[in-house]
């Protein structure tokens, strides 16, 4: 059997149809914020269990991401793809199905479960499919495809809440689960996680179908048997396991999707009705859009490491910036445009290139089990940070929690400007060392 496809339309297809699990994570978690207010007014729940309705989902994910690396390698990416995407329609007919808080907390966390999964499992699998010189343009179209999901969770938030139909808003996120569980038959296993498989002859025809040059001969010893967490951790040396850690973690400490999840609730704080929140939140999504595509265009020009701290520092000046508009009683707009500018530097910087990153400092033989392992801390920190974010307000009131957000964001800029390493353009395979000489360069 020989490819009927050129490899460019079929890695397009591929990259297009794994992206979709981008937009269902954008829709997932960026619905909530236009359906909260409402779902306040029909069951009333207190600051505590609002941030519960945000951040079951979040739960969910941490809990989920550990095992999904362990999954994705014994079954490979797009079963678990497709099983999350399956999981995720679930969770969103019970969400929008729901008979109160507590019913609305359990279809959430059926969606978190699944989110945990794609987060991790879609870019990893782009990441394998794609050439090293375009690998994090092609990731981040991951990124941009999340972006498109929280923008559209706040049009589809601005048409149905004056109807109050919240249940409509949650509901709608059964299009892309259902278009990305189709596309995984359409699409290739990755080429590597056959060859670690002992497929050779598959991986060799996948490989071929995407225009991908695969190695010689079998896989060696150590990728067939697979890798748990201990020998992982003991390939990659502690040093790149502890930076990948702590930028999972970094990237929810900012607050920056803590700013997205409840923007519709910032801006009506800095005095705009709750019409006119959504329609902040959306220009909010808009900015987060374009600055994903600049991220797309440039990460593979620019570098990860320039990115990423460049997007910290932006963050950090922007966060003192909305903490003192809120002290000087500023109106809602310039609270609005700060956001934007806050969330667009996020969304240039750590957000696009945490997923990237991780998915290049770790050897082969590890990338599965660490790659969940941060995918793990990355949604265990937006737990924490989403359900604290507004008993922080009421304590510290909205000032003084973007302040602790800017003190926490630029002591992390300079942090990795002493300890992050570069890796664009780097092979993958190069990194199969238990101490990757390129990252010590």
């Amino acid at each position: 059997m020989t490819p009927t496809k050129s490899p460019a339309s079929t890695r397009t297809l591929t990259v297009c149809v794994a992206s979709v699990g981008g937009l269902l994570f954008g829709y997932g978690t960026g619905v909530i914020a236009g359906a909260l207010p409402l779902v306040t007014a029909d069951y009333g729940p207190s600051s505590w269990s609002q941030g519960a309705a945000v951040s079951a989902a979040l739960l969910g994910a941490a809990l989920t991401a550990p095992s999904s690396g362990r999954l994705a390698d014994r079954f490979g990416r797009l079963p678990v793809i497709g099983a999350a995407a399956a999981v995720y329609a679930v969770g969103t007919l019970a969400s929008a199905a729901a008979t109160g808080a507590g019913s609305l907390l359990a279809g959430r966390f059926l969606v978190g479960l699944s989110l945990g999964a794609t987060s991790f499992a879609v870019p990893l699998y782009i990441s394998e499919i794609a050439p090293p010189a375009r690998r994090g343009a092609l990731v981040t179209l991951n990124q941009l495809m999340i972006t498109l999901g929280l923008l559209l969770s706040y049009v589809v938030a601005y048409a149905l809440e004056p109807a109050g139909a919240w249940r409509w808003m949650l509901g709608a996120g059964i299009a892309p689960a259902l278009l990305l569980l189709t596309g995984m038959f359409l699409v290739p296993e990755s080429p590597d996680w056959l060859r670690s498989r002992g497929h050779d002859a598959r991986a060799a025809l996948a490989a071929a179908r995407l225009g991908l040059k695969t190695g010689d001969g079998p896989a060696p010893a150590a990728v067939r048997r697979g890798t748990g967490l201990r020998g992982a951790c003991g390939l990659a040396g502690r040093r790149w396991v502890a930076l990948g850690l702590a930028i999972a973690i970094l990237v929810h400490l900012t607050g920056l999707n803590t700013a997205i999840y409840y923007a519709p609730t910032i801006l009506a704080a800095g005095g705009l009705t709750s019409a006119g929140g959504i329609v902040g939140s959306i220009l909010v999504g808009v900015c987060n859009v374009a600055a994903t595509v600049i991220t797309v265009l440039f990460l593979d020009r620019w570098g990860r490491r320039p990115l990423m701290i460049g997007g910290l520092v932006v963050m950090a000046l922007t966060a003192v910036a909305i903490s003192t508009a809120e002290l000087l009683g500023h109106e809602g707009a310039a609270t609005a445009l700060l956001l934007c500018l806050f969330i667009t530097a996020g969304a240039v910087g750590p957000a696009a290139v945490f997923w990237v990153y991780i998915a290049e400092i770790y050897p082969s033989e590890a990338r599965g089990a660490l790659m969940s392992l941060a995918t793990a801390a990355h949604w265990a920190a937006d737990f924490v940070v989403a359900t604290t974010f507004l008993p922080l307000v009421q304590h510290l009131s909205l000032a003084g929690t973007f302040a602790l957000y800017a003190a926490i964001t630029g002591a992390s800029a300079l942090a990795l400007a002493r300890h992050m390493p570069e890796t664009r353009g780097k092979p993958l395979m190069a990194a199969a060392r238990p101490t990757p000489a390129y990252l010590t360069e």
